[in-house]
Formats: structure tokens, C-alpha cells, sequence
């Protein structure tokens, strides 16, 4: 593109020799010292882009791509011919924090039944974990519109979601199935419907065909009935709650079957929303 530099920035081309811009030259020294000070690429786009000077003359903007080819570009320390911008042990250490940040923590099994469940807070979308910045986790809301952001070690909130079972646990009558969704029949129910009527009040239909509408007819009205298997699994756990305290596999069991999320909040609060709109919050039970 004809905008695209033919010089790394920082650099100039006077009386045929390579230079370093007065401008840009502490630019590239300053977004050292900020990243070494512990701000990110985005913070330091963000900044350069209203503090200046320009990384492309035709726009003002710097994005986070722009800071790491300046962080990760060796002619700032004096190769290939260029004047040095910034020392070795600076250079270095920006390299060292690089992939110190970079690193990543890997999902845990027993954080995947709450990744599958976490929601946020704020706004019910769905949270994802996220392990980029010094390879701490953190939780980032997918809303556009309100894009939280939670800082929570996996240990912290598999404690945090622990309790809030436990609390659980302890209210086995909460543990009650949501009332059933029954749906009107959909066309193809209607369709068959229609067909079997007709060929009925026609007569001398084939047995056999008559046969086929009425199997077709009836196992497609079976298939619009509720399934009753979350409401028997949820009267069997509460029979095993009731009989005793629970363990491990029984707690697994609740967040499995009777949690339909895990409301993550941005003080670290952590909520059950339960299948029947129920919610379990700290210390306390209360209906949603």
C-alpha cells in the first residue's frame, strides 16, 4: 500500500544515512518504559494515539499491533545499521515480560462443567475464559454492549461455585422440576392430522395405508410431549440429598442436572440459577 513505511519507525533518512526522528525516536523509547511500567499494548495504542506522533501520516490511530512490531523489532538496539534507540537490558526485559504475559494456564477439569454454565452478572451473556495477560484468568463478557471483565483464579471460583452447591445441597425442597413446556402441534403433526381425517371420511382407504397415517400421526404428537427425564433425575437427587450429606459425585450431580447457570458477578459474587428460575445466592436461598 502506498502508505505502508519503507522505515521502521523511530527513524529517518537524512544526507543518505539512517537517522533517528527526534519525534518518533522518544516515542519508541517511551512505549519501552510504559510496557516495562506494566501497561498493555491496547493502553499504550490507546495512548499513543492521542499523545502522538502519527505511526501511519494518513490517520492518527495506533492499534496494539503497531506497539508489538516496535516492542519486538531488534534494529532499536543498533543491528542491521541502525542507531540505537534503547539499551540491551531494556530490550531484554520487554522480551521477558512479552512472554511472561503470553503464558497460559490450561482449563482444569474441573472448571469445563462451570466454563459450560458461566454466565455474566451483569447482562446473562456468555462468559469466556480468557488466560493472556501474565497468564492469570479472567472471564470477558461476550455482549459487545457490556464486554465485563472478571479477574478470578480458577481455584477461587471452583471454591466459590463448591459453596454455593453446598448451600444448595442443604435445601433439597428447592430442588423442584420447572413446570413443563407443552408446544402446540407443529405443521407436520397438523399435516398428518389432516391426511388421516380425510382419508377416514373418504373410506375405502387400504387398511395398511390407514394404518401408516395413524402410527405417523400419533408418533409425531409423541414428539412434542416434555421429556420427564430432568424432572426424574431432579426427585431422585433430592431423595439422595435427603437421605444424607453430600459428597463429591452428588454435587457434580447438582451442578449437572439441577444448575441452568452460574452468574458470575464482577465483586467475584457467585450465583446459581437453577432449572426451575430458583437462585442460590450467598448465605441465602430466595426465589428469581
Amino acid at each position: 500500500m502506498a502508505w505502508q513505511r519503507k522505515i521502521p519507525f523511530g527513524y529517518e533518512v537524512r544526507g543518505g544515512l539512517i537517522q533517528p526522528h527526534p519525534q518518533e525516536a522518544d516515542a519508541v523509547r517511551y512505549i519501552f518504559g510504559q510496557y516495562l511500567a506494566g501497561a498493555s499494548l491496547l493502553t499504550i495504542a490507546e495512548d499513543m494515539t492521542r499523545r502522538g506522533p502519527r505511526y501511519h501520516q494518513h490517520t492518527p490511530e495506533w492499534n496494539k499491533n503497531m506497539v508489538k512490531r516496535i516492542l519486538e523489532n531488534m534494529k532499536y538496539i543498533g543491528v542491521d545499521g541502525y542507531p540505537r534507540l534503547v539499551s540491551d537490558e531494556d530490550f531484554a526485559a520487554v522480551q521477558g515480560q512479552r512472554a511472561g504475559r503470553n503464558t497460559y494456564a490450561p482449563l482444569p477439569a474441573g472448571i469445563r462443567p462451570i466454563q459450560a454454565k458461566a454466565v455474566c452478572g451483569l447482562c446473562g451473556a456468555k462468559l469466556i475464559r480468557g488466560t493472556r495477560t501474565h497468564g492469570r484468568v479472567h472471564w470477558r463478557c461476550q455482549n459487545p454492549e457490556c464486554g465485563h471483565n472478571i479477574a478470578v483464579s480458577d481455584e477461587v471460583l471452583a471454591g466459590l461455585v463448591d459453596g454455593r452447591l453446598r448451600e444448595l445441597a442443604q435445601a433439597p425442597h428447592l430442588l423442584t422440576a420447572p413446570e413443563p413446556h407443552r408446544a402446540a402441534p407443529d405443521l407436520d403433526a397438523i399435516r398428518l392430522q389432516n391426511e388421516l381425517t380425510l382419508a377416514l371420511n373418504r373410506g375405502g382407504e387400504n387398511p395398511d395405508y390407514i394404518k401408516v397415517l395413524i402410527l405417523s400421526a400419533a408418533a409425531q404428537r409423541y414428539s412434542q410431549l416434555p421429556d420427564p427425564t430432568p424432572a426424574h433425575d431432579l426427585e431422585r437427587l433430592r431423595a439422595r440429598l435427603e437421605e444424607g450429606p453430600a459428597d463429591a459425585d452428588t454435587l457434580s450431580a447438582l451442578l449437572n442436572t439441577a444448575v441452568r447457570a452460574i452468574r458470575i458477578g464482577p465483586d467475584k459474587t457467585v450465583e446459581l440459577e437453577l432449572v426451575n428460575g430458583e437462585i442460590i445466592t450467598e448465605a441465602k436461598e430466595e426465589s428469581a
